[in-house]
């Protein structure tokens, strides 16, 4: 049975009762503080948010996830009183999939859950095949190759690990496989397929939309006070581009 976690300070059940009538667990917490603790020991399918709240606000909570915790995979979801078309804009800057309004029509709302349910275990079973398929090491060219450093990073190969001012970065092995292909192509512009083709061996289950979803996470953890637009540049119409000197916005 998949897990959903809601976070609702209001005393509004509509969403709870909706998805326990459909078959689904769901953990109900009331502020983000107890939302923060429960993600560090506990695992879900889902994440349901409101967007204010008391202690934080929803945007805490899923920055909190995807960088604090690194966890990009996880499907999250603000449902919000809150309508207005900025609040959905910064939600989903944030690193939110959707954002739904209330009241929502039952039927939508359920098919909005789904569609992300369906996202996140294509993620994870698309992890799982690239281990599955034996690319769990690098090529043996990399692993000799000495450590590179950009800006406050340095990507050791041997130990197939990402520090930023001499601190791990929690990269995925696909995310840190990326990263060493644009960089051994530094200053030339990737095509999407190329990666495609190189890293995922053109798996037509994946698709194009897996490399999207992975550099928009790897760019994310590339980004920098001081380099704001991170090292990776899209090239448009073409792929992606590794700047070893950064990208200023």
């Amino acid at each position: 049975m998949e897990q959903i976690l809601i976070i609702d300070g209001t005393n509004d059940t509509a969403a709870q009762n909706l998805l326990e009538e459909s078959g689904f667990a769901v953990t109900v917490l009331r502020n983000i503080t107890q939302a923060a603790e429960w993600l560090q020991r506990n695992k879900c399918s889902l994440i349901i948010s409101e967007t204010n709240f008391q202690d934080h606000t929803g945007f805490f909570l899923v920055r909190f996830l995807r960088k604090k915790l690194g966890d990009l995979r996880t499907p999250f979801i603000f449902l919000s009183s809150k309508r207005s078309t900025k609040y959905k804009v910064h939600g989903l800057k944030n690193g939110a999939n959707d954002y739904i309004t209330k009241p929502f029509v039952h039927e939508e709302f359920l098919a909005r859950v789904t569609v992300q349910l369906r996202t996140g275990a294509l993620l994870q079973r698309s992890q799982k095949k690239i281990d599955d398929n034996g690319q769990k090491g690098l090529s043996p060219a990399l692993e000799l190759k000495e450590p590179y450093s950009f800006g406050p990073f340095t990507i050791n190969y041997q130990q197939v690990k990402l520090e930023k001012n001499g601190k791990a970065v929690n990269l995925t092995l696909q995310e840190f496989k990326i990263l060493c292909y644009l960089i051994e192509k530094s200053n030339q512009a990737v095509k999407k397929e190329e990666l495609l083709d190189n890293l995922w061996q053109y798996d037509a289950a994946v698709g194009l939309r897996t490399v999207y979803t992975h550099l928009s996470w790897l760019r994310d953890k590339l980004r920098t006070d001081e380099k704001p637009g991170g090292y990776i540049k899209t090239v448009r119409q073409i792929g992606y581009m590794f700047v070893p000197e950064g990208i200023d916005e």
